[in-house]
């Protein structure tokens, strides 16, 4: 499975994952590390399981969405739904026959480049 996150800013590389679990969050130490100081250390876990995709909040202050709907503590992420948290709002993309998991991939900006992670 590969998993693409659009950003809905067009000055933004998407973020392609493909192993998971995948952890989103503010800290290096996060498979997408994201710049964003509005966002937990560790913020959202994407997993999939046969092919289905769930997004679990990491008990954040501020939320993980989905469709605009607060995740307690977890829901489902289909093809086209909007996962949004901070600052940040994405299109999530995937699809059969698009390859099984292999790495987690995204980059941050400076707190984040210990990691190698697409810039958003």
């Amino acid at each position: 499975m590969k998993l693409e996150l659009i950003s809905s800013d067009p000055n933004k590389s998407p973020i392609v994952l493909k192993q998971f679990p995948v952890i989103v969050g503010l800290d290096p130490g996060a498979d997408v590390c994201l710049d964003d100081s509005s966002l937990g250390h560790y913020q959202c876990m994407i997993d999939d399981s046969d092919g289905e995709l769930t997004v679990w909040d990491l008990g954040t202050r501020s939320g993980t969405f989905v469709n605009r709907v607060r995740v307690s503590p977890k829901a489902p992420l289909l093809p086209g739904d909007e996962l949004a948290f901070g600052k940040h709002r994405f299109e999530a993309r995937y699809g059969v026959g698009l390859g099984r998991p292999g790495r987690a991939g995204s980059t941050g900006r400076d707190r984040c480049a210990r990691r190698a992670v697409a810039k958003v």
